[in-house]
């Protein structure tokens, strides 16, 4: 089970759905996880609000200050908890809040990356898209794609959403030795956005935020400059305590809604812990 990747989970999907039901059934209860979702397609708006109105049934959606109080042992949740959030920065999230998380009432993060949200071009920003973000298939829609732009993210903040950094350029912390550098993506970042939107942002998700990724060294950067600093390796978050690393549960959107379960219940947890210990054990208390 531990050796899993997304390709096998799907071919052996019902077995594993099977298997999940089962650790779901004699898991702890009290959950935190966190959804991440990056650029949703056009094609793909009905399939998400399908996806969140059919989870709302068995989780409890949370607004981004609920979660800061419950890490923060201000005030504790009970029950199965969802955190939505949304990394890159691109356009289409803010469709998505406008058309289905409002819809919904669903308050989410949106992680974004300094120097994408500055672009005013439509070029700049597919070229940005291009180099910094995209290392994988281009999505259909890739002559659709830009940025949100700093007026989106304002109407965010009013609409009662939370902006997060999502670096300065969307690089590979885990790539980057020199502290200068891993600063500037870290703390300037945060700077200019800050001065952009007036507010203080106590947000971090590392960009690609695999175990690679994320060294001894830029997480603690980022610890010392922000109170939530989130991955993307999956796990409960409703043990978690301040200073350490936020598990998150990227959602696929060409997947059946059974592998999100599979994700959810837990089971595939396994795969990530001993990184997730790890990496905590890195961090300067």
């Amino acid at each position: 089970m531990i050796n899993l990747n997304h390709n096998s989970i799907k071919i052996f999907e019902k077995v594993i759905l099977f298997i999940s039901s089962i650790f779901n059934y004699f898991m702890d209860q009290n959950r935190l996880r966190v959804l991440v979702y990056h650029h949703v397609e056009k094609r793909d708006f009905k399939k998400l609000y399908n996806q969140l109105k059919v989870l709302s049934k068995n989780w409890n959606f949370i607004t981004p200050m609920q979660f800061e109080n419950h890490i923060n042992k201000k005030k504790v949740l009970k029950g199965r908890n969802l955190l939505v959030t949304f990394d890159d920065g691109f356009k289409s999230n803010f469709y998505v809040e406008k058309k289905i998380l409002n819809r919904l009432q669903i308050k989410a993060i949106f992680f974004v990356p300094s120097d994408f949200i500055k672009i005013s071009s439509k070029q700049k920003s597919q070229h940005f898209i291009n180099k910094n973000i995209l290392d994988h298939i281009k999505p259909k829609d890739f002559k659709q794609l830009r940025n949100m732009s700093v007026k989106d993210l304002k109407i965010l903040i009013k609409r009662g959403h939370s902006i997060g950094c999502h670096t300065k350029t969307h690089a590979n912390l885990g790539l980057i030795k020199s502290t200068f550098k891993l600063k500037r993506e870290i703390i300037e970042s945060s700077k200019n956005l800050e001065k952009l939107l007036k507010i203080n942002l106590k947000h971090f998700a590392f960009s690609y935020g695999n175990y690679k990724s994320m060294s001894k060294r830029s997480l603690n950067i980022a610890l010392k400059k922000y109170d939530f600093v989130y991955s993307c390796l999956r796990g409960n978050n409703f043990y978690n305590g301040k200073n350490k690393l936020i598990k998150r549960d990227t959602v696929y959107l060409d997947s059946s809604n059974d592998l999100l379960k599979i994700f959810l219940s837990g089971v595939i947890d396994l795969k990530y812990f001993n990184q997730i210990i790890k990496i905590n054990s890195n961090i300067i208390k």
